[in-house]
């Protein structure tokens, strides 16, 4: 149950008060920290989350119809943002599999000046589909394409991906078994 003092600070803040919103955003930081740390189970991504989060309710308070609500309305909104950031972590995952698994932190380099060595064309679809999450339909309104195009274009910049990172996990892979025949 809400605190009056909460509430309070919620009726404020919707009214449209700068100082007010910021006085609820510092009083609600614990709890979205909390629950997005509960979530995602590590501090980095829950600060972000819970960042956004913040956010969120700084640009949308004042549409808020029913303060009492408000607990239920911003909790949604945390649980909301934990699933995008987790949506985004599994198409990096996804990505970086393209690699062939690789766990070398070096991998997500490659992965990167891979992705930079593809046309323009690939990259952006390879980017939006796999670092933001969005659905082929998505991208090609994004882009102004047919959805068949942006499939094409995937197929395409993994492709051309596979063989660059391959050729790059070998190399990452070399120095460490260099170090071990050379230990022995």
């Amino acid at each position: 149950m809400p605190s009056p003092v909460l509430n309070d600070l919620v009726d404020a803040a919707r009214a449209g008060n700068p100082d007010d919103i910021e006085a609820l955003l510092r009083a609600i930081w614990p709890d979205a920290y909390r629950l997005a740390r509960a979530i995602v189970g590590e501090d980095g991504p829950a600060e972000d989350i819970a960042q956004e989060a913040c956010i969120i309710v700084y640009r949308t308070i004042a549409s808020l119809r029913d303060g009492g609500a408000f607990r239920t309305w911003f909790y949604r909104i945390v649980v909301r943002e934990a699933a995008a950031i987790k949506r985004r972590r599994s198409r990096i995952e996804a990505a970086v599999e393209i690699a062939g698994g690789l766990a070398d932190p070096a991998a997500s380099v490659d992965v990167w000046r891979a992705l930079s060595l593809l046309p323009h064309a690939l990259r952006e679809v390879v980017v939006l589909r796999y670092f933001e999450d969005l659905s082929s339909r998505e991208i090609a309104a994004i882009l102004g394409i047919p959805s068949g195009t942006v499939r094409f274009r995937l197929m395409l910049a993994r492709r051309r991906l596979r063989p660059m990172l391959d050729e790059s996990s070998d190399h990452i892979s070399r120095p460490a078994e260099e170090a071990r025949t050379n230990a022995v």
